[in-house]
């Protein structure tokens, strides 16, 4: 007799325990939390990762919002005062005023020559080498998770060939026991012991496949968050270096060229007529003014919208590998059933390959399974099909059942191919425990 269902629950996460919210015994739903580990640390990295996520957001909004109306009313306000201060600059000319004015010029000329030729090569360059590295991590990540996908495919297989072998030793062992049966005497407890060994050996193997399944899963989930990091990181170098290679737009441009406007007539108002000079300085002022209005106005670059989106990207997806983690802080029912089994204390430090914090089972249903049909028989039954079910514990008990399932795939059994069949038990006596052996009557 086994429950319908049977887990060993374990923390995905390691820790230390700080709160049982169930005992033994206790039934409990689908879902419900079990124990949960000390969660402090990991309210604090999600509380962390939506700082972030909220700081690239605001990011975000104020580079497509542009400048404010502040800022645009003090461009304007500059604009005016250089416009009103067109015709009042004065100054006295000397050697070093002329040397400060050429230095001026040059240095505003390599600024407008930069802006046309495009982008500084050594933060490109620099740009360039964190697209290629972050490249080189997706592809590393990517092998790395697929790896730990393939091998924990392979354990699942290894597990899934040891627990046939199991089953076709127990086979053997359980026939060998029932043919001894048949001669006077009872069993002897060797051959019992054997039997029983041989059980116990197949439900370890049951449930090594189920940890190997769980591990398969995780690694398929560890997959597709770990790409999706990568890929973010890879995103945002990618912006980064586009943003660097963007050409300057024609406000950055016009900007510049009044700066060496300015230079210019500042330089020819110290060479020439003092008023003249004067003149030309303070035109270009009010050009330079107007150029920096101009830029504060402007429409945000396409390019730096992308930069501000990927860094958003990456921090939602620290974000939910926060609170990932904090999820994995509860242990919780993967379906509704019954406490058999509770391996956590109080301050307890859990974590790695320990025994299941839990086991549950679920007993709103009991199954007898049979794996002795020939084909013979088997072709006899059919789902639905009436049966009666016996105990060697009980002599006097029988209950009537249901077959609920019959394998399509069969197995040879010494020159035999035999078949699982499965019957669900109408009633129950409480009497019985899990794990009783049992023997099942198909009823004609």
């Amino acid at each position: 007799m086994r429950p319908l269902r049977q887990s060993e629950l374990r923390f995905e996460v390691g820790g230390t325990v700080a709160e049982l919210l169930v005992a033994e015994g206790d039934a409990v739903a689908e879902g419900d939390p079990l124990a949960r580990l000390d969660t402090r640390d990991l309210e604090l990295a999600v509380e962390q990762a939506r700082a972030a996520l909220g700081e690239a957001r605001a990011a975000y909004a104020q580079l497509e919002a542009g400048a404010s109306p502040e800022e645009i009313a003090a461009a304007q306000a500059r604009r005016d005062q250089a416009a009103a201060q067109l015709a009042q600059t004065q100054g006295g000319v000397t050697a070093s005023d002329i040397a400060a004015a050429q230095a001026q010029l040059r240095e505003a000329n390599e600024r407008l020559a930069q802006l046309r030729r495009g982008a500084d090569p050594e933060p490109v360059a620099a740009a360039r080498a964190q697209v290629s590295q972050a490249q080189a991590s997706l592809a590393t990540q990517r092998d790395a998770l697929a790896a730990a996908k393939v091998q924990a495919e392979s354990q699942l297989t290894q597990a899934a060939n040891s627990l046939r072998t199991l089953q076709d030793e127990y086979s053997r062992v359980y026939w060998d026991n029932r043919e001894l049966e048949k001669y006077p005497g009872d069993l002897p407890q060797a051959h019992k012991d054997m039997e029983a060994a041989a059980l116990r050996q197949v439900q370890n193997a049951e449930e090594a496949m189920r940890q190997a399944q769980t591990a398969l899963d995780q690694a398929r989930q560890a997959e597709v968050s770990g790409n999706q990091a990568a890929q973010a990181q890879l995103a945002e170098a990618q912006a980064n270096l586009d943003n660097l290679l963007a050409a300057a737009d024609p406000d950055q441009i016009a900007a510049a060229q009044a700066q060496v406007a300015l230079a210019q007539a500042n330089l020819d108002r110290l060479r020439g007529p003092e008023r003249a000079g004067q003149v030309e300085a303070a035109d270009a002022a009010a050009r330079a003014a107007q150029a920096s209005l101009d830029q504060a106005i402007a429409p945000t670059r396409g390019v730096d919208l992308e930069v501000a989106q990927a860094r958003i990207q990456s921090a939602e997806v620290g974000l939910r590998q926060a609170e990932r983690a904090l999820e994995k802080a509860t242990l919780r029912a993967p379906f509704a059933g019954l406490i058999g089994e509770l391996n956590l204390h109080i301050g307890e430090a859990v974590g790695g390959a320990s025994a299941p914090a839990a086991v549950i089972a679920d007993t709103s249903a009991w199954k007898v399974e049979t794996d002795n049909l020939t084909e013979r028989d088997v072709v006899r039954l059919a789902v639905g099909a009436p049966a009666t079910i016996s105990f060697d514990a009980l002599p006097d008990l029988s209950l009537p059942g249901t077959v609920s399932a019959i394998k399509p795939l069969g197995k040879d059994s010494y020159g035999d191919i035999t078949y699982t069949v499965t019957v669900i038990p109408s009633n129950w006596d409480p009497r019985l425990r899990p794990q009783m052996s049992a023997s099942v009557t198909f009823v004609p």
